[in-house]
This record gives structure tokens, sequence and C-alpha cells, in this order.
């Protein structure tokens, strides 16, 4: 696929919402497909989403926009690799739950963090092998309902901050049941060059499913870290990242997780704003 071609999407994060409104702000502004991305309170008491999934899925395609992936919801608790026995249960429970619910929204790819934090070294090999355990099991799930599973890259004390990790992570558990990929989120890798991430997963065979695109930068103290801003005020290398990201194999959306109310910015962004950068994005002017 080339860039130009490609489709461009929005987290629901946004907006915070999903309703008639926010789905036919993004189809004004001429973006074309959605992530659907909530917190664990917001799917299953605000919206109860597991119940009504298939009409949020017909809802959005009636505004004009394509529910690509579903993130699923997480929290210090919400944690597969948590070593709290019962935790670990409710998640996974709920996690496949919501796996069935993507499916019936008609979402092609689930979003799932290997992990939440703070991990310390001590406890980083036990928490690697609960989390490929969980990821295991909600695979085998995702196959059943036809969708791909993509694990995130993410950034400070997390599991699969690095290249490495991710790989290990994934050793084994690729290209079977669910399609075991990567969500890579542009502005997570804090510690190695986004561009040498990408490239190592590509060397490893391991597949780019879907994306988060933002740009991030390093404060006034000179801490990098994630911030969810446009692309091009931040640091990242655009040209040659998506040049990396094509070399993967992805044929996905420029899938942006970018909210409204940004933290560079003192008024809101509006969707036609988003929109305008994604399609310069596309097009090449930020390099």
């Amino acid at each position: 696929m080339e860039l130009k071609n490609m489709l461009i999407g929005a987290s629901s994060c946004f907006f915070n919402k999903l309703d008639e409104e926010s789905f036919l702000a993004y189809a004004r502004a001429g973006i074309d497909c959605i992530e659907i991305s909530g917190k664990y309170i917001y799917y299953m008491v605000t919206t109860e989403f597991p119940v009504h999934a298939a009409e949020y899925g017909n809802l959005a395609r009636r505004c004009g926009i394509t529910p690509w992936s579903l993130h699923l919801p997480f929290s210090r608790k919400v944690d597969i690799s948590t070593e709290d026995k019962e935790l670990r249960a409710i998640t996974v429970y709920t996690d496949k739950m919501m796996i069935r619910a993507a499916a019936q929204a008609g979402a092609k790819v689930v979003v799932l963090h290997p992990s939440s934090e703070p991990i310390d070294d001590e406890h980083r090999p036990e928490r690697m092998r609960l989390s490929r355990e969980s990821i295991a099991d909600l695979a085998a799930e995702c196959g059943r309902c036809g969708v791909k599973l993509a694990i995130e890259n993410l950034p400070r004390t997390c599991l699969c901050r690095s290249s490495d990790e991710m790989i290990a992570l994934l050793d084994g558990l690729t290209g079977g049941d669910g399609d075991v990929g990567v969500v890579f989120d542009t502005n997570h890798s804090l510690e190695e060059d986004n561009v040498h991430y990408v490239k190592a997963l590509t060397a490893a065979g391991i597949r780019i499913h879907s994306m988060h695109i933002s740009d991030y930068y390093r404060d006034e103290n000179g801490v990098l870290d994630e911030r969810h801003v446009l692309p091009g005020e931040g640091i990242n290398r655009w040209g040659e990242l998506l040049g990396a990201v094509l070399e993967n194999g992805y044929d996905g959306p420029l899938m942006y997780e970018v909210p409204s109310k940004v933290k560079n910015r003192a008024v809101p962004l509006t969707a036609e704003e988003l929109a305008c950068n994604m399609q310069d994005l596309r097009a090449g002017k930020i390099r």
C-alpha cells in the first residue's frame, strides 16, 4: 500500500463518547474510520457496550464511519499481567466479552495492553509470563470471533517498552489463533528509536495490525514522555517512520489517538483540524 492511498481514522478518545453527534462530526470532517475506546466503567456501565455493540457499529456505519478497531479496557487493576490471580481472571473474562462485542460491532482489530505499571525488574519475568499466558487465551477467543489481536507497545516501566521485549513476549504466538500482531503507538517509545523498533518487528516477522498516531516531545526539563499531540508538533521523523511501517506490510488506516484537549493547546481541536493534519500526513507534507 502507498501512503497516499491509506484511510484516515480517529480514536473515539477525541470526543470521549460514542453517539450520533460525534460519529457525524468525524464523517463531515472526512475521517473514514474509528477506534472504539473506553475504560471499564464506560464500556460496562455508561454504555453497556457488550449488550449494544451491534447497535453502535450500525450507528457508526449509518453516519459514514467504519469501526476499524476496539481498544480493550485497561487500568492498574484491569491488567492481564497482574500477579493477583482473581483480578487477572476477571480481566481476561472481561476482555473475552469485549472481543465478542468488537466482532458484533464489525471491528477488524482488537487492541490490548500487555500490562499496566509500575513493574520493577524483580517482577518483570513473572509479569511477562502471565501476560503471554493471557495473550494466548485471548488470541484463541479472537480466532473464534474472526478478529485480529494487536498488542500495544507501551512506555516507561510497562511491558513492551522495547522491541526486544515485544518480540520475546510474542515469540511463538504469532501466525496462529487470532493472528496476533502489534498496534504501534508512535509516542510510546521512550528508550528506543521508533524507526528501529518498527524495523526490529519486521525483521522478527511480527506484523503491525494497527497504529496509534500522535507525536511527543521533551518538556522544559528534557524529559521525554507520551504527549499525544498532532504529528509535526513533536520529534517523530514521520517520513522515515511511516516508510518503515509500510515496509512491515501494514495495510490499515492512519489511526490517530489524539484527544481534542491536547496538552500543548489552550483551545480544543476540532474534528476538521484533526482531519486536516491527517490529510497532510498522508500527502507526505509532515516529515
